[in-house]
């Protein structure tokens, strides 16, 4: 028996995050500076002896079905609207007498605002794509991952997450006017190895109830015309941010994600509450020379800029303060899928 899996890339958001979320990036055109990390969403794909379609997220401990009529019965909302989303590419969809089963976990928490949601979409997609044997271009499928979070689903944000699980590594994301430009950054692997070994990603807390609230906010003030000056702004970091990665100057790339940082949280006051502010200081106290959220704002994943001979204290000092200190590293690629054959096996 066939069996298919894929998995998809987080990444960090460094600079230019917000200004790929509509209507900004239609009007003014984003920009975005992120790096894939060796995070993962991952998805397999069984063939099953019960009919209809199974899905199994390991980490949320729910399971959602399909059968007869294409209705649900289950709330994994996003692999649902995937697989309503490609009803051409469902194996085994016009034999009643066999199904599939899905079976998915992330590395991370939900909400982790390292860009899970849209990774698992990209999985997901490649999955099928693959069990299907059909091609897709890396384009369309960023824009199908799009599609279904940010318009069937109503979910708010951009387009960064999408792109960089498919393209993966480090890379400038150029938005808007009805295309996609992206942009590798670096060639030579020396400068992303020193920038890898400056940074500390920390886990300080779930930001889901915040989300749909935080985005809206930020949107809100954008087309009010509070916040413009500093999406433009934002939008600016990139370019020296790349010029300083391409000649390895990783200590002033870390003071200018201290820079942008301060910009960032002028977009809505949702986006640093205390705990991050606390956090910061006490990174600041320790030798940072700057951070970030890697996410929208609110809680998830912190990252952290430090002189090598600083970075076990800093280590220490966050995890004291609660924060869960993640070992990562960068990865070039983008989302991978495979098939193994395995012996027979009857699959709930």
């Amino acid at each position: 028996m066939k069996t298919y899996k894929a998995r998809a890339p987080m990444r960090i958001g460094f600079f230019g995050g917000g200004t790929d979320v509509s209507p900004y990036a239609e009007e003014h055109g984003g920009v975005v500076l992120n790096c894939t990390i060796n995070l993962f969403v991952r998805c397999m794909l069984r063939a099953s002896p019960k009919p209809g379609i199974a899905i199994h997220s390991l980490d949320l401990e729910a399971v959602s079905r399909m059968v007869a009529g294409r209705t649900w019965d289950g709330k994994l909302a996003l692999p649902q609207a995937v697989l309503d989303a490609m009803p051409n590419l469902h194996p085994n969809t016009a034999d009643e007498t066999t199904g599939f089963s899905i079976t998915m976990f992330s590395d991370v928490p939900p909400g982790s605002g390292l860009g899970s949601s849209s990774a698992l979409v990209v999985s997901m997609l490649k999955l099928l794509y693959a069990a299907y044997n059909a091609a897709t271009d890396p384009h369309n499928l960023a824009e199908l991952a799009y599609r279904i979070e940010r318009v069937d689903l109503s979910i708010p944000g951009g387009r960064q997450d999408q792109y960089a699980a498919v393209f993966g590594g480090m890379c400038v994301y150029h938005f808007g006017r009805g295309r996609v430009i992206v942009e590798p950054v670096l060639t030579d692997l020396t400068a992303l190895l020193e920038l890898e070994s400056s940074l500390i990603l920390g886990y300080i807390g779930d930001r889901r109830l915040l989300t749909r609230h935080l985005m809206a906010d930020q949107v809100r003030r954008l087309v009010e015309g509070d916040t413009l000056r500093y999406h433009d702004e934002t939008k600016a970091f990139v370019d020296e941010a790349t010029k300083l990665l391409r000649s390895s100057r990783i200590a002033d790339f870390g003071r200018l994600l201290h820079d942008a940082w301060e910009v960032k949280k002028a977009f809505s006051p949702h986006i640093a509450p205390p705990i991050v502010d606390e956090v910061y200081t006490l990174a600041q106290k320790h030798g940072a020379w700057g951070g970030k959220i890697t996410g929208a704002g609110g809680g998830g994943f912190m990252v952290f800029a430090c002189p090598f001979e600083r970075r076990l204290e800093l280590e220490r000092v966050l995890s004291e303060a609660g924060v869960v200190v993640r070992p990562f590293s960068f990865v070039t690629h983008g989302v991978q899928s495979w098939a193994v054959e395995e012996e027979e096996r009857a699959i709930a």
